[in-house]
């Protein structure tokens, strides 16, 4: 009993306001950082499940993949595995660069997602538009050489 009423107390007293430290940054900033990231992140996931499933319609109707990550015809779990690590790695460079103190690392995470999310929805655009039973090769190329 007495080491609960010593903890309630201690957390209790005032000893540092996060305010008070030097090097913390302005709440104003911390808020705009994290609805930047909410909104890269919300776009992002919504760019890549667009890519994924549109790729995966034209796959079932007797298409191919042109990418060599995934192979020509790859299977639902090997399509998801790849795209779930490509999308938690980019997530993880977005939150790392938001993180930062210097603004041209912050806009430089920001630029590089929204060519991705860009690139995603160019992608499932382009793969909505084609037909696996023409005769014509019909391929769609990513905007981001990487």
């Amino acid at each position: 009993m007495k080491t609960i009423l010593v903890l309630v107390v201690l957390l209790m007293s005032p000893i540092a306001k996060a305010n008070d430290l030097p090097d913390t940054p302005k709440p104003q900033q911390q808020k705009i950082s994290r609805r930047v990231f909410l909104a890269g992140t919300t776009l992002l996931a919504a760019s890549a499940t667009a890519d994924a499933v549109s790729t995966r319609i034209v796959l079932n109707n007797g298409g191919w993949e042109n990418n060599p990550e995934y192979g020509r015809y790859p299977s639902v779990g090997r399509q998801a595995g790849i795209n779930a690590a490509f999308f938690a790695g980019e997530v993880a460079i977005f939150a790392y660069t938001e993180h930062s103190r210097r603004w041209y690392v912050r806009w430089g995470g920001r630029a590089y997602v929204g060519l991705v999310v860009v690139n995603h929805f160019e992608l499932a655009a382009c793969n909505s538009k084609i037909d696996p039973r023409s005769t014509h090769v019909q391929n769609c190329h990513q905007i981001l050489p990487f």
